[in-house]
Order: structure tokens, then C-alpha cells, then sequence
């Protein structure tokens, strides 16, 4: 069973954020603005959520290739 475009999209958007809050960064950085290492937090929370979604949803789908096993490896065609 093929994944969703819908959840492509949804595992993408905290790296787009993160990406966008690093560039953000680094123009803030140049403006000594004291709050801009608030934004290092952010991007380091963004790019983990992504990390943790696109790793749930491969587990998953291994899970379900498997018949509920993920530490079995994949079935071959």
C-alpha cells in the first residue's frame, strides 16, 4: 500500500520550518538582536520532530509489511 501524498507533506513541513528558521537565523545574527539564539532551540525542536515522524511512519510501514514484526527483515518480492 503506497503512503499518502498528504502524509509526504506533513512529514516535510518541520524541515521546511526548520530550514526557514535557520535562514532566519542566520539574518537575524548579522543584526545583533539578542533574542535570535532563541531561534537555535526552535530549529533543533523542528528538525528532531521531523526526524521522529519520518522514522514512525517507516517503522510503521515495515510493521505492516512484516505482520506486525519491525525487527524482522522486509519481505522480498
Amino acid at each position: 500500500m503506497a503512503r499518502p501524498r498528504t502524509l509526504d507533506l506533513l512529514i516535510t513541513l518541520p524541515w521546511l520550518a526548520a530550514a526557514i528558521l535557520l535562514l532566519s537565523f542566520t539574518r537575524l545574527k548579522d543584526a545583533r538582536h539578542p533574542w535570535h539564539w532563541g531561534l537555535l532551540g526552535s530549529i533543533g525542536i523542528c528538525f528532531s520532530i521531523g526526524c521522529l515522524a519520518r522514522t514512525s511512519v517507516v517503522l510503521g510501514e515495515r510493521a505492516q509489511r512484516n505482520g506486525g514484526e519491525v525487527n524482522k527483515e522486509p519481505k522480498r518480492p
